[in-house]
């Protein structure tokens, strides 16, 4: 038997990416009620499956293959402006 939550409507509000995460955690359901009575039942969706990881290689394979990679914090006319702004910001007010 799966775990059950009975929240009001203000709390559901308040906290929905927690009863979100807590209903995908823990299978569990939640019932929302408002003014005394249950409206709304969350129960979780299907989980989804994952293939082996020898079917997630052969899927993937050579697909980055050739592939030119950018990283912006390799560029010397990225990493000279970050360091021009860094120098203008202080972090501390010294006194």
């Amino acid at each position: 038997m799966s775990d059950i939550k009975i929240v009001t409507a203000t709390e559901a509000r308040k906290n929905w990416f927690a009863l979100l995460n807590w209903v995908n955690t823990y299978n569990g359901e939640v019932f929302i009620k408002k003014n005394k009575r249950i409206i709304v039942k969350l129960i979780p969706g299907e989980k989804p499956v994952l293939d082996n990881l020898e079917n997630i290689i052969k899927k993937t394979k050579g697909r980055l293959k050739n592939k030119k990679t950018y990283f912006p914090y390799e560029d010397k006319k990225i990493i000279s402006r970050e360091k021009k702004y860094l120098k203008n910001i202080r972090l501390w007010k010294i006194e």
